[in-house]
């Protein structure tokens, strides 16, 4: 969907946890026009608006107060949006306390488009997510643009926030570059992001040694977790736990054998330990095959 572009404002709090109660209040308000003018009294007294310098990071961020700035998180695993609404950005804001990691804050965005719906006031304000995180939807224009501010205990320390894509006014046509078309890759996923409809995974090798004589470990240099869309007619295999019934149905290799449905996967993908796994990516980057691995 083409959104107009917009210089993403970040709020750097200047009264900490009062600073960022008051804009979330403001998103949560009652009335658009009053809460317009609530979230500009709030950042007029309590804040200072600048572009955020959006870049690419590792997608563990820092929680060190090392932090060398913003990071655009997009840029590793795919623009975020709330079903029906505009893709946007998203940033994990540089503070001195530091930067959220990406991998959190996908986890958290993807919470709150969940609860948006049942969120407080016209900003939708949703608490707790998490725990820890407390998000809202900002004043109009910008919450129509897609903008959402969220903030980690009281938003004194960690941020991030969604933002329309930089670049010319409009957002580009073409889809986004393809990550891994027409190549088989081994991988642990993670989960799955409902708001995108995207499969979640890390790329995983083999390492030799051990106690079990080897096992699988990240990529050495690569700890990003990537996203895609699974195929609307993939094939799924179990190896033991997907759909074998706890029997062992594998290959030469390992990998699964037993036909399952892909009900079956997604029920895997949401639970508490999504599957080690053997993916075949089609030409159009969607996962098209997902071979479960054994695991003794």
């Amino acid at each position: 969907m083409r959104v107009t572009a917009i210089k993403p404002m970040k709020l750097v709090m200047v009264g900490g946890a009062v600073a960022m109660a008051a804009f979330l209040s403001a998103c949560s308000g009652n009335g658009a026009a009053g809460n317009a003018t609530q979230v500009k009294n709030a950042a007029d007294a309590s804040a200072i608006h600048a572009p955020s310098q959006a870049k690419a990071g590792s997608a563990a961020g820092s929680s060190d107060g090392g932090s060398s700035g913003d990071v655009n998180c997009s840029t590793l695993g795919g623009q975020v949006g709330p079903p029906g609404g505009p893709m946007v950005d998203l940033i994990a804001d540089s503070t001195a306390e530091g930067t959220p990691g990406c991998t959190e804050a996908f986890n958290v965005i993807t919470d709150y488009y969940a609860k948006q719906p049942n969120g407080e006031g016209p900003g939708r304000r949703v608490l707790d997510i998490e725990g820890h995180w407390d998000c809202a939807k900002a004043a109009d224009p910008d919450g129509a643009q897609g903008v959402v501010y969220c903030g980690k205990d009281g938003g004194t320390a960690f941020r991030i926030e969604t933002a329309p894509s930089k670049g010319t006014g409009t957002a580009p046509s073409n889809q986004p570059a393809q990550r891994f078309p027409n190549t088989t890759q081994t991988v642990q996923f993670t989960g799955y992001d409902t708001a995108a409809n995207m499969a979640r995974f890390q790329l995983v090798t083999w390492q030799a040694g051990g106690p079990d004589n080897g096992h699988f470990v990240p990529v050495p240099g690569d700890t990003k977790v990537y996203r895609l869309p699974l195929h609307e007619n993939e094939q799924v295999f179990s190896a033991s736990t997907l759909c074998s019934n706890d029997s062992v149905t594998v290959d030469g290799q390992g990998r699964g054998t037993q036909p399952c449905s892909p009900e079956q996967l997604m029920q895997a993908l949401t639970g508490a330990t999504p599957p080690l796994a053997e993916i075949q990516v089609d030409g159009s980057d969607s996962i098209a095959v997902v071979k479960e691995i054994y695991q003794p």
